[in-house]
């Protein structure tokens, strides 16, 4: 589930005062444009957050969503995408009423303010005494028309620098949903974790030095450096020669992203921002159309007797 979609379906849900209905995407089949997870907030009046395909079923959705905010009853219903869309697919969706307070969106609130993952389950199975979405300790189904889901923080952006192209870089994060935030000044810099990437580039050989220390210091899952090829590596000699840990400085990604023939800074932004997506994600840039595996990680579910 993309960050920028549940961003802000936190932020309707606070705003409004609902009821509204949430449609989960639990179970796809074949290849579908969104997978299980991907989530759709819907208001009285038709107005919906987020999207379940590119675009073919949202409104049918809405539809049968309002009779669930009215009257509170969930209900399930699939989608043939290969007769209909003429996409090699079909999907589930389960639609369930919202009302405040909510456990979901409270944790999402709690993700976004203390980047620890949160837990969630869909049980779709109608026949149960309380189907729906609630959060739940381990990441674990106990039946097959249960979908649990385990949502990570967004990926945090640091931005170490001031000048002009360091807004590119800032803007398409934003974009994404990613938690942006610029630093001018290295002992600000926070400590970071596995999905936090730091890009360097102050364009000053002294600050870059002092900004890489402190983020040598932390646990970043992608460290980038702005700067041609003979720049980065009298910086590495002069790290390495500082004592800084060999490993650290090899892992730095310099110059920083992909190689997409980039000129301008929004060039530029892009295959920073395209490199910090694959390595958080753990991918490796290349086009899809080289790719031999599912473009999406298709994972079975646990159950809890697979652990017993």
């Amino acid at each position: 589930m993309a960050w920028k979609e549940l961003g802000q379906i936190v932020a309707e849900f606070q705003r409004s005062a609902g009821p509204f209905a949430l449609a989960t995407l639990v179970k796809a089949s074949g290849s579908t444009y969104r997978q299980p997870g991907a989530r759709m907030l819907i208001t009285q009046g038709k107005p919906y957050i987020g999207r379940l395909s590119a675009g073919c079923i949202e409104d049918e959705i809405v539809d049968l969503a309002q009779a669930v905010i009215l009257g509170g009853k969930p209900t399930r219903c699939s989608f043939d995408l290969r007769s209909r869309f003429a996409c090699d697919g079909s999907i589930e969706v389960l639609i369930e009423q919202l009302v405040k307070p909510n456990a979901l969106l409270d944790g999402l609130v709690q993700v976004l303010a203390d980047r620890l993952p949160i837990a969630v389950s869909t049980n779709y199975r109608l026949t149960d005494a309380a189907p729906g979405t609630r959060l739940i300790a381990v990441p674990v189904a106990e039946h097959e028309e249960e979908f649990v889901q385990e949502i990570l923080a967004p990926i945090q952006l640091i931005i170490f620098g001031d000048h002009f192209d360091a807004e590119a870089v800032a803007y398409l994060g934003s974009y994404l949903g990613w938690q942006v935030e610029i630093v001018i000044e290295a002992h600000k810099l926070p400590a970071g974790d596995a999905r936090s990437a730091c890009i360097v580039m102050s364009h000053h050989f002294g600050r870059d030095v002092a900004a890489l220390g402190h983020v040598f210091a932390g646990n970043y899952g992608y460290v980038g450096l702005l700067g041609p090829r003979k720049r980065k590596q009298l910086l590495m000699n002069h790290m390495i020669d500082e004592g800084y840990p060999l490993a650290n400085v090899s892992a730095l990604h310099t110059p920083a992203g992909l190689d997409i023939g980039s000129e301008s800074p929004e060039e530029i932004a892009v295959a920073i921002i395209a490199e910090v997506q694959a390595v958080l994600t753990g991918r490796n840039g290349r086009s899809l159309r080289e790719r031999a595996a599912p473009i999406h990680r298709l994972e079975e579910p646990t159950f809890c007797n697979e652990l017993r």
